[in-house]
């Protein structure tokens, strides 16, 4: 299947969405080689059910890396569903020096994956034989809407002025609630209704900067998915 890259994308080749890609690497890999000799192709499993698939595209933008601050290293298992699939694994995350770096693990701790973002360039190197059905920034965009997208807010990383606080950045609604306790949800919904529905996060007993939530679910009403992210580790560089 063909998609569209960004002019920024390095390879043509190809937490964006963290549950397909790993639903690719671990769990939806080719079968063997049919009669003819050839590998049969893989299909996203939006598109064997008739619906929508994720490779449609995934609206919205990457915010370049130099934007970010406050470089640290995190580890973390992430759990989820997609459709019928269920799945599980862990993935380290980084942020040091300018780049964003994602490294996915396999089931026996080996390495799946790495994906970098430098500035606006995204780089995806798979380290075992799966593919990809969709390009691997789409991975990144959840992981910048869970724990990066302050830095394009007007309240940055503090408590609004009222809540919830709701704003509008690149075609999108921004909303946030927060609680003594620091950030507790963040959604996102298109300004055109394309697609339907919304992103929504939710900070499991509050966050904040430096004290980021143990526990994160992201609902992505978009494409239908549904992620959770347990911190295992956090640490500032």
């Amino acid at each position: 299947m063909n998609h569209p890259r960004r002019p920024s994308i390095t390879l043509a080749a190809g937490l964006g969405l963290a549950l397909t890609l790993t639903l690719t690497l671990l769990g939806c890999h080719r079968g063997g080689a049919s009669a003819s000799g050839h590998e049969p192709s893989v299909e996203h499993p939006g598109q064997q059910a008739g619906a929508a698939g994720i490779g449609a595209g995934y609206p919205g933008e990457l915010i370049p890396t130099e934007e970010f601050h406050g470089e640290f290293l995190a580890r973390q298992k992430l759990t989820g569903t997609y459709g019928e699939h269920e799945f599980a694994f862990e993935a380290m995350l980084q942020l040091r020096g300018g780049t964003l770096t994602v490294l996915g693990l396999t089931p026996f701790g080996t390495k799946a994956f790495v994906l970098t973002q430098t500035g606006s360039e995204v780089e995806f190197e798979a380290l075992i034989d799966r593919e990809l059905p969709f390009p691997p920034e789409y991975m990144l965009q959840d992981i910048q809407r869970a724990w990066l997208w302050h830095v394009r807010l007007p309240w940055a990383d503090g408590p609004p002025g009222e809540d919830p606080a709701t704003t509008e950045v690149a075609g999108e609604r921004v909303t946030e609630q927060w609680t003594a306790n620091g950030l507790v949800r963040r959604s996102f919904a298109r300004l055109d209704g394309e697609p339907a529905g919304e992103i929504r996060v939710d900070y499991i007993g509050g966050h904040r900067s430096g004290r980021p939530a143990r526990r994160v679910v992201l609902e992505n009403g978009w494409f239908g998915y549904r992620l959770e992210i347990e911190t295992l580790d956090w640490r500032s560089l």
